[in-house]
């Protein structure tokens, strides 16, 4: 199952639920104020580590040649 995105139309909370492809377009309800008019985001999934630049430890130490 997929977790969407969604915001809270009343608090403008966002959240995230995991749910089925036919249970997405139905309201969900918000965790924070309990209003049950939110709207799916549009979300992306993500690729890799997240990063731009990978840690200090994972760099290649420096070499004196460049």
């Amino acid at each position: 199952m997929p977790l969407y995105e969604f915001v809270c139309q009343a608090c403008g909370s966002p959240f995230e639920k995991l749910l089925s492809f036919s249970q997405a377009d139905q309201p969900q309800t918000c965790p924070r104020c309990g209003d049950t008019h939110s709207r799916r985001k549009l979300s992306t999934f993500a690729v890799g580590g997240g990063s731009a630049q990978p840690p200090a430890s994972a760099r290649p130490a420096s070499s004196p040649f460049t």
